[in-house]
């Protein structure tokens, strides 16, 4: 069965707009810079942080006493199940900094729930 040429280049077309949307994601995602929180300066506390880089998103919750992190829970992750962005969690804990490597496999969702920490840490400065 022949395909038309009106759907073959409706087939072409959707399939740039995807490329073209993908490409855009990746730039806003690469110019992710995190700026590592003074510890020191962080009132004891739980902060709540979230980041939206649609299509990915974190939200978290992190506890903040004597200048080191004792917790950080991942409220939500909207980037599918199982993505492994959260092994970076216990890597911010044990490093008391947010210097830490993505996990691999896990880079933007990894670039996405680091923003999240830094923004809760910065509202407990």
């Amino acid at each position: 069965m022949a395909i038309s040429k009106g759907l073959r280049l409706l087939t072409v077309c959707a399939a740039a707009l995807v490329v073209l949307g993908g490409c855009a994601f990746i730039q806003k995602i690469n110019k992710i810079s995190i700026d590592n929180v003074a510890l020191q300066q962080v009132k004891d506390g739980t902060y709540t942080g979230s980041q939206d880089f649609s299509p990915v998103t974190a939200s978290v919750r992190v506890t903040v006493s004597a200048g080191r992190i004792t917790d950080i829970v991942m409220l939500s992750h909207g980037h599918g199940p199982n993505h492994g962005a959260d092994a970076i969690l216990p890597r911010v804990i044990a490093a008391q900094s947010l210097a830490v490597d993505a996990v691999s496999g896990s880079t933007y969702s990894s670039k996405v729930v680091l923003k999240a920490i830094e923004t809760a840490l910065k509202k407990g400065q």
